[in-house]
């Protein structure tokens, strides 16, 4: 099963900081006395306690170790892992968000990891994911779990409306949102105060829109062979999430992702655009239901799918080693098996079975079925990024039309372009 994250971006996991005092059977790696450290995005809950559970049964096996946690709010992430990076005090293992894996690379924070153990562990869409914006083998980055994107929807709000059918189509997921909101009830979980939350509509539009009529968009457009004007579906991906609006939380300027994420959790929005939320949602009571999220009529083999986290190494602090050695542990079948139970994901390498941890995962895994996922739907670079949400924010409250955001990223993607060269 092929997949995708962002990582998007997006979304919202937890990890932290590794300190090691010894890596028993593992001498060559590490000195007596190694700390590593490991920084991630989050704000607790389940994720925060399975890493904590691999932690322990790390610290278990290898007595002398020490792991130490810490975990940053996922909208100062970035901003921390920049800053402690550039100041010497970096980690030694992070949080990898693919817009920086150029300059992460450039100015030698990310090591290359296709030599190590686990990385020969990763199925072929993972390891495809790895070395993504890298020269011939290398590999900056480790995924280490796929969430399968979609819709996870509140049943009992779909039978509430009178919905009787699983949307299939773009028409019929607009139509279905129309009988919601003339329930009383907000159909997509979806606000825009947060930047990064809106690009789960557009990733999804624009797997689908671009990728079955122009597969190698992202190369044309790093080469200078197409401009996003040339290739029309990143316009009508725009106009999706344009159109979809009436459906988004009310003010969605002035909602942040939390406020979407709590509204979906307590029954007042029916539909949430990403399955992490599934553990969550059975805590809350609410009893889900799974489907693909379609922005065409027409059946697509791509779709937007994306790793929920990916992890770097950094090399400045020469613990390399030490740092694969935690990495190797944590893809153990076991230990990566309970791990995957805990947070209800998938996994990124062969021979691990996670139909079991939800009923809805054997639905999930045949929605998928025959479809291709597409972790990268715009060049990853920040500049770029950073373009597309601020363009979608303006799109959103009206302050800018979809021709606007396509011309604004054009005229990023020129000076990406020549500041590579």
């Amino acid at each position: 099963m092929p997949r995708s994250l962002p990582l998007t971006a997006a979304a919202a996991t937890a990890l932290a900081g590794l300190a090691v005092a010894s890596l028993t059977g593992c001498q060559s790696a590490a000195s007596d006395e190694t700390t590593l450290s490991f920084l991630m995005w989050g704000d607790g809950g389940d994720t925060q306690k399975a890493y904590e559970t691999v932690i322990d049964a790390f610290e278990a096996e290898n007595p002398g170790i020490t792991v130490n946690a810490e975990f940053v709010n996922t909208n100062d992430y970035d901003n921390v892992l920049k800053t402690r990076l550039s100041g010497g005090a970096g980690p030694d293992v992070y949080g990898f968000d693919p817009k920086n894996l150029t300059d992460f690379v450039r100015d030698g924070f990310a090591a290359d990891l296709s030599g190590a153990d686990f990385f020969s562990r990763l199925d072929d869409a993972a390891a495809q994911e790895a070395r993504r914006g890298a020269d011939g083998d290398a590999a900056y980055s480790v995924p280490i779990s796929q969430s399968g994107n979609g819709i996870i929807y509140n049943t009992a709000l779909f039978e509430k409306a009178g919905i009787a059918e699983v949307p299939q189509t773009y028409t019929e997921l607009t139509a279905a949102a129309e009988k919601l909101s003339a329930a009383g009830i907000t159909p997509l979980a979806m606000s825009a105060q947060d930047s990064w939350w809106p690009q789960f509509v557009a990733y999804y539009a624009m797997a689908q829109h671009v990728f079955p009529d122009d597969p190698g968009a992202i190369e044309e457009l790093l080469a200078g062979e197409k401009t996003f004007a040339d290739i029309p579906g990143y316009a009508a991906s725009l106009e999706v999430v344009k159109d979809l609006v009436p459906a988004y939380m009310p003010d969605p300027l002035g909602t942040n992702q939390s406020a979407a994420k709590s509204a979906f959790l307590t029954g007042q929005a029916a539909m949430f655009p990403a399955t992490w939320i599934l553990s969550d949602a059975r805590a809350a009571g609410v009893e889900p239901g799974y489907m693909n999220f379609p922005t065409l009529d027409a059946d697509v083999a791509d779709m937007w799918g994306s790793y929920l986290v990916a992890w770097g190494i950094n090399p400045e602090n020469d613990r390399v080693e030490a740092a694969e050695s935690f990495i190797d542990f944590f893809f153990q079948d076991d230990v990566y098996t309970d791990f995957l139970t805990s947070v209800k994901a998938f996994p990124t390498t062969e021979g691990i079975d996670v139909s079991a941890n939800d009923p809805l995962f054997p639905a999930m895994t045949a929605a998928w079925e025959g479809k291709t996922f597409r972790p990268v739907v715009i060049p990853a670079h920040p500049q770029l990024q950073e373009t597309l949400l601020v363009g979608m924010q303006n799109l959103i409250a009206g302050r800018a039309d979809v021709d606007t955001v396509i011309t604004e990223l054009d005229a990023a993607l020129v000076e990406v372009r020549a500041n590579a060269d």
